[in-house]
């Protein structure tokens, strides 16, 4: 009996993830964000992600107009950024080259005060506006190159504290540089 009811938890939470990844609209519209052709909740700066939404109902070639908002619990505006597209085989699709413009990357904060930025998108079309999409949360590549004057810092220890508190330790490549994937956004601090 226990064992049966920890493999139902794991299977509600399981279903419950899946479902955090799509949206669904008032007018059942169909929202993801997508990387290739998998479904995602990661946005990398400075890279691509697709916009895909599905409108039924909704005639080819009609125009819409895709706004992308920053989810913030500031009380100041949002950023946000536009796209069109046109309406083909009931689906529309969508490129957005990650950006994020700050003014002052002190605002993202270190540790427990740490907001990670976040986007979430809807579609406009015939007067008609969805839903609005489930959040995709924003990471960046880092490219560091440590060195000491006149010599290149090969194969040297490092450990990184980033934005939202959490550590990163590797050793620099034989360039001299620290290459970490998918950190979030934010200040990040070398510790040694």
């Amino acid at each position: 009996m226990k064992i049966m009811y920890i493999l139902t938890a794991l299977l509600t939470i399981s279903l419950c993830g899946c479902a955090t990844m799509t949206g669904t609209g008032k007018n059942g519209e169909k929202l993801l964000w997508k990387n290739g052709f998998r479904q995602t909740d990661r946005a990398v700066l400075n890279k691509d992600i697709t916009i895909f939404a599905r409108l039924p109902n909704v005639a080819d070639g009609t125009k819409v107009k895709i706004t992308i908002s920053e989810v913030t619990t500031k009380k100041e505006t949002p950023l946000v950024y536009e796209l069109e597209s046109v309406v083909k085989h009931g689906k529309v699709k969508a490129l957005w080259h990650v950006k994020y413009d700050m003014d002052d990357e002190t605002d993202l904060g270190f540790g427990e005060n740490y907001e990670q930025p976040s986007y979430v998108f809807c579609v406009s079309y015939e007067d008609k506006t969805s839903g609005v999409s489930t959040p995709v949360r924003l990471f960046c590549d880092l490219y560091m190159k440590l060195d000491f004057p006149g010599r290149v810092l090969t194969d040297y220890p490092y450990c990184l504290r980033l934005a939202d508190g959490s550590t990163r330790q590797g050793k620099t490549n034989k360039d001299g540089l620290i290459i970490e994937k998918e950190i979030p956004v934010g200040a990040v601090r070398r510790l040694f």
